[in-house]
């Protein structure tokens, strides 16, 4: 599933996003504001926001002026069912900071829009990371946050008002979630040293920005909103649980240590343990686990299908109702950026102009001629057929 993303890049392809780009600097992909009509508009947010018992001090934060806002001067405690209440934003509060200048951000978004979580699902594709969607309210020339850095790739999509982008000169090596990577604001503006481009991003622009390279953004215009697509790609200490399973089954490993080790023998205990951790890394064993933990790295942002049951339910499914089980044994994997169909034994590359219905496809348990139809209105019944017969016989649906 990845002709969402190929658009966004257009006129380059995929190839040389990935060649050219990625990992090494960033890059503006200007577009059309039409391109990002079905994903987030100023309605779709205050339409979102408006969802009141969705949001929590942790999933809606404010900002003014690079200063967080506390949680208890735009929250209230609401009451809930099991008593006790719950701290929720409050829309009057939050609308007299947004009032005064304050930003917005609603963190973790991706499965609260279909059209966030179908670009959230191409660039996972494309990549082979995990996404995570936070969106950026901002007011005219109010900043929320000084120069920084992110521990994942940044693809910033504008969808509305218009706001400056400095890009840094400095970048951190291969930063990650821990304290060692959670400078302090002066530190912070030291690291990113001088700016080297700004970039005008306006509705539809989309903005590449590596993993550690320092930046920050200023609204040119009230109501500016960018969707912060945070990919984070697998790396060597993602795979450090295979050591731990490995260690629990060596039983010198569970045995404990002599009582006031000499530094002879504590170095020796040391390389032993190297000895054990090598040789259970380089087993097939592991090689499994390690594949099937990468094959797996992605999250999987599901929908519903409501239509199908309750269609099923009142005896009146047609032909495009068909159900069809996906098999748990085939996956998606991803090798140079492409997408694959495997079963462990075998793979099919999947062809580019299906491989957002493939996606779709792969992302259900049972889904129905009817439920693709839906999602994919563009597709000819031709299409549709082949795709379907295709699948079968690669044995992927049933």
């Amino acid at each position: 599933m990845t002709d969402l993303f190929d658009s966004f890049l257009a006129p380059l392809d995929q190839a040389a996003f990935f060649a050219e780009t990625q990992g090494k600097g960033h890059r503006h992909f200007p577009g059309k504001s039409a391109r990002t009509a079905d994903i987030m508009t100023l309605q779709r947010l205050n339409e979102l926001m408006s969802m009141t018992s969705v949001w929590t001090p942790e999933t809606m934060k404010l900002y003014l002026d690079l200063q967080p806002v506390a949680p208890a001067d735009y929250c209230t405690r609401v009451p809930t069912m099991q008593g006790g209440g719950a701290l929720r934003p409050d829309p009057d509060l939050v609308q007299n900071w947004i009032a005064k200048g304050a930003s917005v951000i609603l963190n973790d978004i991706d499965a609260l829009s279909p059209g966030v979580r179908a670009l959230a699902n191409d660039l996972q594709t494309a990549t082979g990371g995990r996404s995570q969607a936070n969106l950026y309210f901002s007011m005219h020339q109010h900043k929320a946050f000084g120069p920084h850095c992110d521990v994942h790739e940044v693809f910033a999509l504008h969808c509305a008002g218009e706001k400056i982008w400095n890009i840094y000169e400095g970048r951190d090596e291969a930063p990650v979630n821990h304290p060692d990577f959670k400078p302090s604001d002066a530190e912070r503006a030291r690291r990113a040293g001088k700016v080297i481009d700004q970039v005008h991003m306006k509705p539809g622009d989309l903005l590449y920005i590596p993993r550690g390279v320092y930046h920050d953004a200023l609204a040119s215009a009230n109501g500016a909103i960018h969707i912060a697509f945070g990919v984070t790609l697998p790396k060597p200490l993602d795979l450090l649980p295979i050591i731990w399973d490995a260690a629990i089954k060596n039983p010198w490993m569970r045995a404990d240590l002599p009582r006031d080790m000499a530094p002879a023998e504590l170095k020796d205990a040391l390389g032993k343990m190297g000895e054990a951790i090598a040789g259970a890394l380089s087993s097939e064993g592991a090689r499994k686990v390690a594949a099937a933990a990468l094959e797996n790295w992605p999250y999987a942002f599901k929908g519903y299908d409501l239509a199908r049951l309750v269609d099923a339910e009142s005896g009146e499914q047609t032909q495009d109702d068909t159900s069809y089980a996906v098999s748990k044994q085939v996956k998606i994997t991803r090798h140079n950026g492409k997408p694959y169909l495997s079963d462990g034994k075998q793979q099919v590359e999947v062809p580019g102009d299906v491989a957002r219905q493939v996606d779709f496809i792969m992302g259900c348990e049972r889904f129905t001629e009817a439920s693709l139809r839906a999602a994919f209105p563009e597709m000819s019944d031709a299409a549709v057929t082949e795709l379907l017969r295709n699948m079968k016989s690669m044995r992927a649906i049933a």
